[in-house]
């Protein structure tokens, strides 16, 4: 049955003009996903939706705390400090909507002389000298046991090697099996393991050996431990082992940061801020992603993501780190639309003490925002995936990113990377929506506003400096979504822009900086399997993949011919043929490299590409 509607609604933030009256069909089929797989620290499936829940570390790393009330706090523990972000959790309403797991990061922990693990006695840095503070008792049981009475899950943090990334002793290196089953006996529900300690070697295998020692503690036990892996995080872009990481940590665990730790503000004496969290241009501070630099990282792992694997773009800055409301609102979104963990960092005791200040209580408002965490907390699990990226700039242009959705619908973000205003005109048919005449249903998910468009609708956007227009798209029977968009090579570095697949010559494909080009937009296989690879800016074109001149180009499309028949795998490769895609003489951060035919090589980066995807693609 067809329903007209009304036309549309001027909107407050993403808003879309004068569009007339149009009709609407009924829903669609979801798009496949990989099933939930079993891993080395659990015997049952775990996390089907990404985690949600709290971690000190970026908002507080080991640096001591006071309480809000003013009391002396040479008595003030980190224990009673965490104990509160989770009561503060409860009292704003976060934890109802889903913010439950309560990690305490870094220096928590000590070991005996006998290589017993147990709470540290003082909340210190061995690395940023000592305090006098108090810190956890001996034994988390009772902490533990507190944050269940309140509803809540509790996590620790450890590191694989020998010292953590603070040099506190008391890393899991040869002591897995009797850290797990003290974990298991404290009542602990998650573990987030570091890299630091150890060679990068050796990851794999100490990995590997807690992800079987939780397993094996919790064999028994009806309360299991998620595993948080930081293994692909010590690896930059243009590493093999990146990519190789990326296959052994879906074994062992549900989730994995995947780039370096997100950069909070930090103040000068005078209180100002010294530089900008949502994109970090100190060299100095190397080591650290601003918000958008994170998203960048971590949307180029999207084809990893599905339920029980997570790709963890680290932590959530909303409240007091130095993000204005209109970034807090876009980095609420890309998470979600990549479909991340939203682990906040931030301190909620301020912001449940203060729900009417200003900045805090649309803090509060976008983190409880229903429409954007059911996006994130999709059953279906896709990871979201780049559309484009019109400019190289981290601060200057227009990204999309899109998300297939359960229900057979989507969801996009436009994001305006620009530090003013900006109008923007999006052709529906830049996100693969095919259906000149079929009616959509958009849900504004910042404002709850609903429009209706036509598919064959250019929509015209108006948004703030850092801010972004989000919309949920409702399934309809008439519209197709095909999966389209850029496809990308390697990044030359953590928090830099990758570089495009360019058509514009046809006979030669080129890597160039991805800009708005039709040249640059390839639409994909309509589902998983093999099939052809179209280019906007040639119409009756295939990519072609020559084995016998070793050439890629456009060339007349013909059904079934092997050369143009792709498959798009989990590694990120891109065959036909039985051969590989390929940067030219592996120089995959210079634009103007050929793209090439060549023998596929385990871990080759000139051989791995990001590309558009519905849900995950094939091994």
């Amino acid at each position: 049955m067809q329903h007209c509607l009304k036309p549309l609604q001027r909107l407050e933030r993403g808003r879309l003009l004068g569009i007339g009256l149009l009709c609407m069909t009924a829903l669609v089929a979801p798009h496949a996903v990989r099933a939930d797989t079993l891993a080395a620290n659990t015997s049952t499936p775990l996390s089907p939706l990404p985690p949600m829940g709290f971690n000190n570390w970026a908002r507080f790393m080991c640096v001591p705390q006071a309480p809000l009330d003013g009391q002396d706090r040479s008595h003030y523990s980190f224990q009673d400090f965490m104990t509160d972000q989770g009561r503060a959790l409860v009292s704003s309403g976060l934890a109802k909507a889903g913010y439950k797991t309560v990690v305490v990061d870094d220096c928590w922990m000590e070991r005996d002389h006998d290589g017993q693990l147990y709470g540290a006695s003082h909340w210190s840095s061995p690395r940023h000298g000592g305090s006098t503070q108090p810190g956890f008792a001996r034994d988390l049981s009772p902490y533990v046991a507190e944050l269940h009475r309140m509803g809540l899950l509790a996590g620790v943090y450890n590191t694989s090697g020998a010292l953590t990334c603070e040099r506190v002793p008391s890393g899991e290196a040869g002591h897995q099996e009797a850290d797990a089953k003290k974990f298991v006996g404290w009542g602990v529900d998650f573990l987030k393991l570091d890299n630091c300690g150890a060679p990068e070697t050796s990851l794999e295998g100490l990995f590997g050996q807690m992800g079987h020692a939780l397993g094996d503690a919790t064999r028994e036990s009806t309360r299991k431990i998620l595993f948080d892996e930081s293994g692909p995080a010590e690896f930059g872009p243009t590493d093999p082992l990146k990519y190789q990481s990326m296959e052994w940590v879906r074994g062992l665990g549900q989730m994995w940061r995947v780039a370096p730790d997100v950069a909070t503000t930090r103040l000068d004496a005078q209180g100002h801020p010294m530089d900008d969290p949502w994109v970090v241009h100190d060299p100095a501070r190397a080591s650290l992603d601003g918000v958008y630099q994170a998203y960048t990282d971590t949307v180029a792992l999207s084809r990893y993501v599905g339920p029980g694997n997570w790709n963890d773009a680290d932590q959530l800055l909303l409240g007091d780190n130095g993000l204005t409301t209109a970034e807090e609102r876009s980095q609420m979104g890309l998470w979600s639309i990549m479909g991340a963990p939203l682990v906040l960092s931030a301190d909620v005791r301020q912001m449940a003490h203060t729900p009417n200040d200003p900045h805090f209580a649309q803090s509060l408002s976008i983190l409880n925002n229903s429409r954007v965490l059911a996006i994130d907390q999709d059953p279906l699990g896709a990871g979201g995936y780049s559309v484009l990226r019109d400019n190289p700039s981290n601060d200057s242009g227009t990204d999309i990113a899109l998300k297939p959705l359960a229900d057979g619908g989507f969801a996009f973000l436009v994001l305006n990377k620009n530090a003013q205003p900006a109008d923007y005109a999006l052709p529906m048919s830049r996100l693969g929506v095919e259906a000149r005449h079929c009616g959509l249903t958009l849900t504004n998910v910042w404002t709850g506003d609903i429009s209706h468009v036509r598919a064959d609708t250019t929509l015209q956007l108006h948004i703030d400096g850092h801010d972004n227009a989000m919309f949920r798209v409702a399934p309809a029977a008439c519209a197709a979504l095909k999966p389209v968009g850029q496809i990308t090579t390697v990044q030359a570095s953590f928090g830099r822009a990758p570089l495009c697949l360019d058509a514009t010559k046809g006979s030669r494909v080129m890597t160039a900086n991805c800009s708005a080009s039709p040249a640059q937009q390839w639409v994909m296989p309509p589902t998983s399997a093999e099939g052809p690879i179209h280019n906007a800016a040639f119409a009756g074109k295939c990519l072609e993949l020559d084995t016998t001149t070793g050439l890629v180009q456009m060339a007349a499309c013909h059904s079934g011919r092997a050369e143009q028949t792709f498959r798009y795998h989990l590694n990120g490769t891109l065959t036909a043929g039985g051969a590989c895609l390929d940067v030219a003489g592996a120089a995959v951060t210079a634009p103007g490299e050929r793209i090439m035919t060549a023998r596929c090589i385990d871990w080759r980066v000139s051989e791995i590409f990001s590309a558009p995807h519905h849900g995950s693609p094939p091994q």
